[in-house]
């Protein structure tokens, strides 16, 4: 039998409580039946003490919580009669677990159990025979040299596979946390999508659902929502430059004309100019040629409704000087609001135009309160998506963002207490590092 096809079984060590001792090539597993919500529990919470003592760098394991294929795999260690360490101790106590299921070697943790252990723990080197091995040392070599060499050959050419999951939309810390347990690789490539958040996978290769061996590469393309360069216009012809905007994803927002010696319809130049990034879909305004001028004047177009700058823009470029007035208005700042001369107002170069620009009134407000301190109450059980992900739960308040409680998500498991909060609080809810749920207390 090879447990979760890595881990031939050579002699099964005991059986208890829906979980199984299996000394396997290389080490042990301790092999769990998960078929209740008891059994699901009691799972998570072994894997949550295993976590914390390898992040202490206690524990050398290998755990895996795949559907049918819960169980822990440590690697072979001699046994000794070290005292486990304090902060392995003080790790484990909130979990349930203490002194009576930890397995030392000379160089750490060598397992921990998921139930007290009685007697003399189970070895994890192999059972000698010294009997065997004093008749016939030879011929044990040579069935353990074939034994080895079969199950290496077994593993090299049927290695474990692994299903590729769907990573479009990911963020890029998300889809490395989801194939960090498997034995794929992961190969990034540059993408650009301005209408996408920076850092979202936009493609994946091969697709999801795909089953891969061991040591295959996934290769994701990472979104970098570069802004595209507005283009160099001037001397196109008004369809000729239309035609290039939309190929790269801009529209013509709008037209203003003047005289000009170039010929009819010769784009003159454009706003925002040329070379300024601007987000797809984003508009650009063409000041066009209406020929050469058959008199002095021109006429003034309508300036109403424009941005001071884009006012600017075309009054400049007819050659008329300009006289802005800041007036405190309810429009956007920065907007024309008013005009002198009225549009279509023949208008001889070098004359003058007066425009009146909104801007934004001051206003002072009363200077803010105290912030008083108060406790907050949580009462909340985590749902159902929070089952095997990694849940941080945070309070955010006039002192800022603190972490109230961390650690492996299990559905329906409750979390209350009372919270010093400095005036308007939020509880947030975290997902594997996504923002899943936020309320007020």
């Amino acid at each position: 039998m090879v447990l979760d096809d890595r881990y031939p079984v050579l002699e099964t060590l005991e059986s208890r409580e829906g979980i199984t001792l299996y000394r396997v090539e290389g080490g042990f597993v301790f092999f769990f039946d998960v078929k209740t919500p008891e059994d699901k529990e009691r799972f998570y919470r072994y894997r949550a003490a295993l976590k914390r003592l390898m992040e202490l760098g206690l524990l050398e394991a290998h755990v895996s919580a795949k559907p049918g294929r819960h169980y822990a795999f440590f690697p072979e260690k001699t046994l000794s009669r070290k005292a486990p360490p304090r902060k392995a101790l003080e790790a484990l106590a909130p979990l349930g677990f203490g002194r009576e299921h930890l397995a030392m070697a000379e160089e750490g943790v060598a397992y921990l159990a998921p139930w007290p252990l009685s007697g003399r723990a189970p070895s994890l080197k192999p059972r000698s025979r010294p009997r065997l091995l004093g008749v016939a040392p030879g011929v044990l070599l040579l069935v353990l040299g074939v034994f080895l060499l079969s199950q290496g050959l077994y593993r090299y050419f049927n290695p474990p596979e692994y299903t590729v999951p769907d990573l479009v939309g990911k963020t890029a810390r998300e889809a490395f946390l989801l194939l960090k347990d498997t034995g794929l690789t992961l190969a990034v490539e540059e993408g650009n999508d301005p209408t996408k958040p920076k850092e979202v996978v936009l493609a994946q290769d091969p697709p999801p659902g795909t089953r891969l061996r061991a040591g295959r590469t996934v290769r994701l393309t990472l979104n970098q929502a570069r802004l595209n360069p507005v283009p160099g216009l001037s001397g196109l012809r008004r369809e000729e430059a239309e035609a290039r905007l939309r190929a790269l994803g801009f529209r013509v927002e709008g037209v203003a004309e003047l005289p000009s010696p170039e010929p009819l319809g010769t784009v003159l130049a454009t706003f925002p100019p040329a070379g300024t990034p601007l987000a797809p879909g984003g508009g650009v305004r063409l000041l066009l040629s209406q020929g050469a001028p058959s008199g002095p004047t021109w006429p003034l177009p309508r300036l109403v409704g424009l941005s001071r700058k884009e006012a600017l823009f075309l009054l400049n470029a007819a050659g008329l000087k300009v006289e802005v007035e800041e007036v405190p208005s309810g429009a956007p700042q920065d907007t024309v609001i008013a005009q002198e001369p009225a549009p279509g107002t023949p208008m001889p170069e070098g004359s003058g135009v007066r425009l009146r620009v909104a801007v934004q009134g001051e206003v002072l407000l009363p200077p803010a309160p105290p912030v008083e301190e108060r406790s907050v109450s949580l009462a909340l059980e985590l749902p159902q998506e929070a089952e095997g992900r990694e849940v941080r739960l945070t309070l955010l308040d006039a002192d800022g963002e603190r972490v109230v409680y961390e650690g492996v998500g299990q559905a329906g498991l409750r979390l209350e207490g009372t919270y010093p909060a400095r005036g308007e609080a939020r509880f947030r809810l975290y997902l594997d590092g996504v923002l899943f749920q936020e309320w007020a207390p």
